[in-house]
């Protein structure tokens, strides 16, 4: 690390830091933002590859299993990159939730049609990428974007945890139509969220 860097000295770790550290992280509009994405991102994408195989026709479902996570990153670094050229993180970040919304309020119509899978998975992908991204585009500061990988690990644990359950009890109540429906409500609420940040930051 440069000697300006290692300089620092990190305070000591009570109860009372700990938690002065966390209201720096979901006070900050800055700071919060790639977190407050990559909690929908990981409810989302967790809960449908854990929970849509049922749904999968059986003589294609390994198939398109497979295809899922290796097409989000495919458009993560051959989608993602290239938009970063052009537009900010939290940009892409929105254009990926509204994507990920259309696909999975056309899944909510029909059955779980492999091509709007693989679609869906592709526009979960933008969100992916472009939350790391953000880390360093709203967080000059080295501590900063300490901060805001911290916040995203957090929101990214409570996301892998909760979104399946959550889904698994809407599939018990209303079947595959009501997970795609919570879903496309998902990202809505992400892409909702970082307005509201954005929002915050030209204020501030």
């Amino acid at each position: 690390m440069p000697l300006d860097q290692t300089e620092d000295r990190a305070s000591r770790l009570t109860v009372h830091e700990v938690i002065r550290r966390h209201k720096m992280i979901y006070a900050s509009p800055f700071i919060s933002a790639p977190a407050i994405g990559w909690l929908f991102y990981t409810f989302g994408f967790v809960g449908l590859l854990t929970l849509l195989p049922p749904f999968l026709d059986p003589g294609i479902r390994g198939a398109v299993m497979t295809a899922m996570p290796l097409v989000s990153i495919v458009a993560s670094l051959f989608i993602g990159v290239p938009l970063l050229r052009v537009m900010s993180a939290v940009r892409v970040i929105q254009l990926g939730f509204t994507l990920s919304a259309v696909c999975a309020g056309l899944l909510v119509l029909g059955v779980a049609v492999p091509v709007l899978c693989i679609a869906l998975a592709a526009s979960m992908g933008l969100v992916q990428g472009a939350g790391f991204a953000a880390v360093p585009q709203l967080n000059s500061d080295t501590g900063d974007r300490a901060l805001a990988n911290g916040g995203l690990a957090q929101t990214g644990n409570l996301g892998n945890t909760i979104g399946t359950p959550i889904l698994a009890m809407v599939i018990a109540w209303s079947g595959f139509g009501g997970m795609m429906l919570a879903l496309g409500l998902v990202f809505i609420t992400g892409l909702v969220g970082q307005a509201l940040l954005e929002r915050r930051r030209l204020s501030s």
